[in-house]
């Protein structure tokens, strides 16, 4: 009875997700007079359902280095990704924030006004999407990347895509490391979404440490080589002490 309520609540919030989502692209945003201001109502809202989803007993989010966290400005951030919600975490928590959205989500009719205003496709050309990257950058917003793909287990170590060296190498961003977990296996890839056991899921959220690109710029002056070593930096930097 319990993992059926929990998993009812689960539909049921995301449900509000979207109903809310048609509700601020649409009768909000046209009364904003800057991108800034839809980033800063887009946080709140998120901010609101992260509420909502923790004081239903879903999860429970705990965080440390929250002030650290807060104060992220204009930089890529780069993260492990065990769920569903964790760009949403994320953005709730850090101001002015982007990130990357997959197609179906521009497609879907009570998300795609949000996408198409906010966000980053991820199936555009590699031009078309670094240029967008560095735009997002450039207008000074935080730019949210899961450099490894797909969401893993905490156990498990995907490869690092070098998509992450090539957008701070044209934008000279510096790069800060998040690492998120779960405790229990939430959301993950073909995993039903009405799965959320019996009990309260715990997030652990943690600032690990900036990287300097200007420096890494400095030292591995070659194109090729400083996008192999940052890959290789931001590899370990999000995996250290896991294996």
């Amino acid at each position: 009875m319990i993992r059926f309520l929990r998993g009812f609540g689960v539909i049921f919030l995301f449900a509000f997700f979207g109903v809310c989502a048609l509700i601020i692209r649409y009768l909000i945003f046209p009364f904003q007079k800057t991108k800034q201001e839809c980033y800063k109502i887009l946080q709140g809202s998120w901010q609101f359902f992260i509420w909502l989803i923790e004081v239903t007993g879903v999860i429970k989010l705990n965080i440390s280095d929250l002030e650290k966290i807060k104060n992220i400005k204009n930089s890529i951030i780069v993260s492990t990704h065990p769920s569903f919600i964790d760009v949403v975490i994320l953005i709730s928590i850090i101001p002015y924030s982007t990130c990357f959205v997959a197609q179906k989500l521009a497609k879907n009719p009570f998300f795609k006004g949000i996408v198409e205003l906010l966000f980053i496709l991820d199936v555009q050309s590699i031009d078309d999407w670094l240029n967008k990257s560095v735009e997002k950058l450039d207008e000074g917003l935080n730019l949210v990347i899961f450099p490894m793909g797909g969401r893993h287990d905490k156990n498990e170590f995907p490869k690092i895509r070098r998509g992450t060296a090539l957008i701070a190498q044209k934008s000279k961003k510096d790069i800060v490391a998040l690492n998120l977990e779960t405790d229990t296996r939430f959301l993950q890839a073909n995993q039903p979404i009405y799965e959320a056991g019996d009990k309260t899921i715990q997030f652990y959220l943690s600032y690990i440490e900036k990287i300097n690109t200007e420096e890494l710029l400095s030292k591995y002056p070659d194109s090729v080589t400083f996008k192999t070593e940052l890959t290789k930096i931001i590899t370990k930097t999000l995996y250290k002490n896991k294996k």
